[in-house]
């Protein structure tokens, strides 16, 4: 779950995250673009809210333009696609022993991987 605060005189918006508790600091206009994005996808608050922090997280922590990141999420077609978008972004900065979207990890081929050099 995610709450904000509002800072009218730096025009910030405060991202709480609770499960994680992390906390982000972002332009409060680029936080009205992506939370009504999502408000009009979802038609429910919380959702978009929620939707609109982890977006934030992930270009935090990819080194993203929310912006460009916003027009690769408006390029998808459907519920398909949006899926796969977001489990390669959230999967850019999770731990590689679980990851979104995928049911087998794939392993490398061992006589391949021991023949490698660096």
């Amino acid at each position: 779950m995610f709450t904000i605060s509002q800072d009218s005189v730096d025009k910030t918006v405060r991202i709480f995250d609770n499960f994680y508790t992390t906390q982000l600091v972002v332009n409060a206009t680029d936080y009205d673009v992506v939370y009504s994005y999502f408000k009009g996808l979802t038609n429910n608050t919380k959702i978009a809210g929620n939707y609109t922090a982890i977006m934030f997280r992930i270009a935090q922590e990819g080194g993203y333009n929310i912006m460009s990141l916003m027009d690769v999420i408006k390029g998808t077609e459907n519920n398909l696609q949006l899926n796969q978008v977001m489990a390669y972004y959230l999967n850019t900065f999770k731990t590689k022993n679980a990851l979104y979207g995928i049911g087998i990890i794939p392993k490398p081929n061992e006589a391949v991987q021991r023949n490698v050099v660096l």
